[in-house]
């Protein structure tokens, strides 16, 4: 059965292509776009208005959950053979738009964008071969178009294809629009809380001198510390991890199925990560990424039995449709508010069984503040700050004058869980030079709670 927006948005979008020929709907990530979209098409073709669907999405994975949702749909074969009613492809495909071309001059056919953002173009950035060739071959050839996003803006500026804009700030105007408030008072998606994690007590040790930091904003920006170096290190991912483990821990008493999920900075990272997570918290993991072949076959499987954990890099943040997972460990690197917004849409999505309250952990990095403060403005809630009780008043970081050399048998740059992490570059994707630290010691923790409530005084 159809939510009201839904039913409100079809029939929307079915009287506006009387009149135009584009519709960019916007619906918070877990509200259920995509069925939404499969519906608009079903409308479309039961008015003989197109005779074929052609969908587009940032990844393979993304690509088979739309074939699957649109099959469903229309009851028909949605894989581009004879027969079919369309096809789903990714934007990487729109490298060669001949065939394409030819289809849309000779056809009626409605093309569905889905995460529109990711077509964005200016017409000189090498990274928009997508948003270009969309421009150019398929705006005017289309029938129908329809664009969908969750996350409406980009953070490097660039315009998005088939948008309109209210002013030069970029302001997009929607055709329809169903954010986040909305979705969380129709019980659509679930509560988000928010947790950020700040450092209490740093001692940097450089060139034998030592300096104390007492929060993880004045590291970043007085102790020559990147936040890659911070997210890589063993302690800082310890704790992230407990807060994570003993939360979802605490949502399976009830909810057996319930996941969690821990997006890492890249795949040593990812590695890092899920060895601190066996053993230390005696817990198994799936760890997905672009650099293994079976990732898509794993994550459906992770989608349909009971584990508890997946461990991704850039591989489940918007777009696949994973339920169950109700808790997410962020220590990634990227920082943008566009990559918050979809990683936080991975947890949103309300399920019967579940309850309707999605955590995320993460560190007190100032934007991710920022963005999380921004959030908590928009569904109206609390602001709790919570300093830790046990604070370390010194540490000793001293260390010998010479360090012995490094052999094959050496163990003394190996973390506890017996993985070696001198290969790790912690300056990878660094906007920043920071001047290597010998050694960062993390101490004492205090957390703030961003928690999204809603008033319903």
């Amino acid at each position: 059965m159809l939510r009201d927006w839904q039913n409100r948005c079809i029939k929307h979008a079915t009287e506006t292509y009387t009149q135009q020929t584009g519709y960019l709907m916007l619906a918070c990530p877990g509200a259920g776009k995509t069925i939404t979209a499969a519906h608009i098409a079903k409308s479309l073709i039961d008015n003989n208005k197109v005779d074929y669907v052609v969908c587009f999405s940032p990844s393979r994975i993304v690509c088979q959950s739309i074939e699957q949702t649109f099959e469903h749909v229309l009851h028909r074969k949605f894989n581009g053979r004879l027969g079919a009613l369309g096809i789903s492809r990714t934007y990487h495909s729109l490298i060669n738009t001949t065939e394409l071309i030819s289809d849309l001059s000779n056809s009626r056919v409605l093309v569905i964008f889905d995460e529109i953002h990711h077509c964005a173009g200016d017409g000189d950035s090498p990274s928009n071969v997508w948003g270009m060739q969309l421009l150019v071959t398929i705006q005017n050839l289309a029938t129908y178009t329809l664009s969908l996003t969750g996350t409406p803006w980009r953070t490097d500026t660039l315009p998005i294809p088939f948008a309109r804009y209210t002013d030069p700030e970029g302001n997009i105007l929607c055709d329809f629009s169903y954010d986040i408030v909305e979705a969380i008072k129709d019980n659509v998606c679930r509560m988000p809380q928010i947790t950020a994690i700040d450092l209490q007590h740093v001692v940097v040790k450089r060139n034998q001198q030592l300096q104390t930091y007492d929060n993880l904003q004045n590291l970043l920006e007085e102790g020559d510390v990147s936040y890659q170096a911070v997210i890589k290190h063993p302690e800082v991912i310890k704790h992230l991890l407990s807060q994570s483990v003993e939360q979802l821990n605490s949502l399976r008493n009830s909810s057996p199925n319930a996941g969690g999920l821990i997006v890492a900075s890249s795949y040593l990272h990812a590695l890092q990560i899920q060895s601190i997570l066996s053993g230390h918290f005696n817990k198994e993991s799936t760890l997905v990424s672009c650099r293994l072949d079976d990732s898509p076959e794993l994550i459906e499987y992770f989608k349909n039995n009971q584990s508890e954990w997946i461990i991704s890099i850039a591989m489940i943040s918007e777009g696949t449709d994973i339920p169950r997972l109700q808790v997410c460990c962020n220590l990634t690197d990227v920082t943008t508010e566009l990559y918050f917004r979809q990683i936080l849409g991975r947890i949103l999505r309300v399920t019967q069984t579940q309850s309707h309250f999605a955590y995320m952990f993460m560190l007190a990095e100032p934007k991710l503040v920022e963005y999380a403060k921004r959030l908590d403005e928009a569904v109206p809630g609390t602001y709790t700050y919570q300093k830790s009780a046990h604070l370390l008043d010194s540490i000793d970081n001293s260390t010998p004058k010479e360090l012995p050399k490094k052999s094959s048998s050496s163990n003394d740059n190996k973390t506890s869980t017996g993985l070696d992490f001198d290969t790790l570059d912690t300056n990878t994707h660094q906007l920043g030079s920071k001047k290597k630290v010998n050694e960062l010691v993390l101490s004492s923790f205090k957390s703030q709670i961003l928690s999204s409530y809603l008033n319903y005084a």
